[in-house]
Parts: structure tokens; sequence; C-alpha cells
């Protein structure tokens, strides 16, 4: 793959805090063990697995939200077509890194949380347009008009608060913020999560819509398989801070290959009673190994089905590509 189809690179991330322990001393837990991946421009990437694997604190570290202990996390600043311009956010100044954040933005998952309610509106949309000096005023207004219209919100509204709309809006306007400055890639931190069923899929249309219409690439975090299959081109699967498995999305959900993502998968429900009667789930035993105590072997070998003892106990599955575009980090699938 060209370094111009990229738009960001993150490779080897780490991320551990320190937290206490029951006996008061300290110990380290370690959220996110040696992420890698890629991100093509105009592409979704789906980031999924079970609450507590690292998905939203590998999101916050690119952003340097919270910190890292290694790694690089680069974002191609150049414009398609041009040449490379690359920048490693983990090690920008903080006046560069603020001035990187424009092509980098968040959706965040809770839309009751994330916007000031003591903000209208219109000043929410416009707050990163006055912060990076974007035009004059009469040309912020004239944006925060067209920004909620393009995400589906009546520009009747912008002197509202946001208690005075429902969770769908609310994220509507997060969206609207989000895309103020323009961004390159936008991060998606389960932005559908807490809205009701009935209202995902709009906001999902509006997100793929927006990513033709502006070129957008997503990394796209969710928990809920059917969500992620439906708008990711590229899905990798999260275990205990750790990329085991990463394949274009047709691939996984029809072909996956390593023993938890075949779990993951065999819990989504389908909406046909008679084939979800007769279906057998793959139910895993055991408990999840304390990110806090230094692992040997692999981590999933407590409660794979297929395990190998003394190889997945006792040696660290590296994730190399088995296929065209398929990684796996399985000893099963060496070949």
């Amino acid at each position: 793959m060209s370094d111009q189809d990229l738009v960001l690179k993150v490779e080897d991330l780490k991320v551990h805090f320190n937290i206490k322990n029951k006996q008061g001393g300290s110990e380290v837990l370690r959220a996110v063990e040696g992420v890698s991946f890629e991100l093509k421009q105009g592409e979704t990437l789906g980031l999924v697995g079970e609450s507590g694997c690292g998905k939203s604190t590998t999101a916050k570290a690119i952003l340097r939200l919270v910190p890292s202990q290694t790694g690089t996390a680069r974002l191609n600043l150049a414009e398609p077509g041009k040449p490379s311009h690359w920048v490693d956010l983990l090690q920008l100044k903080a006046w560069d890194l603020r001035e990187c954040r424009q092509s980098i933005q968040m959706i965040f998952q809770d839309p009751y949380a994330s916007l000031n309610p003591r903000m209208t509106v219109g000043d929410i949309i416009e707050e990163p347009l006055k912060i990076y000096k974007r035009g004059s005023s009469s040309d912020r207004k004239f944006q925060v008009r067209s920004l909620m219209e393009e995400v589906g919100l009546d520009p009747a509204f912008i002197r509202r608060y946001p208690h005075e709309f429902s969770g769908g809006q609310r994220q509507r306007i997060g969206i609207a913020r989000a895309l103020a400055l323009n961004p390159k890639v936008i991060i998606c931190d389960e932005p559908v999560s807490a809205l009701d069923v009935s209202i995902r899929s709009q906001v999902l249309n509006l997100l793929r819509e927006l990513q033709e219409k502006r070129g957008l690439s997503y990394i796209f975090i969710a928990h809920d398989l059917s969500v992620v299959k439906r708008i990711s081109h590229r899905v990798a699967v999260m275990y205990l801070g750790k990329i085991v498995e990463c394949a274009p999305s047709d691939t996984i959900y029809k072909n996956p290959l390593h023993p938890y993502t075949q779990a993951l998968l065999s819990a989504i429900p389908i909406p046909n009673p008679e084939i979800e009667s007769q279906r057998q789930r793959i139910v895993l035993e055991g408990d999840l190994p304390s990110p806090t105590r230094e692992r040997i072997g692999c981590d999933f070998s407590g409660r794979c089905p297929e395990v190998i003892e003394g190889r997945c106990t006792g040696e660290i599955p590296a994730l190399i590509e088995n296929e065209k575009d398929h990684s796996i980090a399985c000893f099963l699938h060496e070949s």
C-alpha cells in the first residue's frame, strides 16, 4: 500500500496506567499493548472488542487525551494526490499539536455529556472556528448554519440549548462540531451506542453520506458488531489491549480465523427465529486475564477452545498477514 493512499499510521502503541491495588500499593494496568494499524484516505476502520479491551484508550492516546508509553501515531497532512507530509502526533510540542488537531477530530460516545449545557447550539458548533480564528463573525455564523443543514438540523434552532434536543439530534450537533474545521480523520467513539435503535441507522447513514461527500476517514469504535458491519470497510478486532485479527469487513464476517473473532460473531443475533434457534453459539469459558499482570503466552489461551498446550501458553503470537489484507495473531494459522 502506497504511503500516499494512507492518512494515519499507528505503530506499536502502548498505554499503561499506574493504579492502586487493594493492599494500598501501586501496579501497572496495561490498557493498550503494542497496537499497530493503518487507515486509508476515505476508509472506515472498525475497531471492535468487548468492554475494557482498550478501544477507546487507543483513540484517546492517538489524540493525546491520555499519555502513551511508546509508539507512533503518524498523520499525513498532505492533500490527496500530493506528496506525503507525515507528522507524529505523539511527539509534537503543544503548539504544533494544537495546529494538527484541526485535521483529526473526535465524536464522543455520550451526546448528553459531551455538549456544554450552558452554550447554545450555535456557540457549540462555532467554538472551534473561533479558537482557530476562521473567518469573521458573520462568516462563522453562516458556516454554522450550513453545518447544521448538512447534518440534518434546522438552522432556526441555532439559539436553542442542548437540553432542548433529542439524543439523536444532540449527536448530530457533535458531528457538526467535529466537521467545523474540515478534518481529514474523525474518530467515532461508539457514536450510536447511547441512541435508540430507531435513531442509530439515521446517524450511520449520515456518517456515510458525509464520508462520500467530504472524503473523510473514520476510526469507528463499537462493541455492536452489526453496526460495525454496516459502516466499516475494514475491521480490527481487539482483545486485552492487542489487535488479534484485521481484515476487510466482508472477510471478517464471512471467514473469521481467530477463535475470539469467531466467538464474537457467533453472539450476533439473527432476526429469524428458526435460524436463531438452530445455530450454535461459541460460549467462552474461563475469565479474562488481569491486565495488571505480566502475561506469558497468548492472552486468549485461557479461554480458547482450540488452545495448543505449550505453544499458546508459552509463546506470544505476532500479528502477521496470513492472506492478502488479512492479518491474524494466532498459532493455528501460522502458514
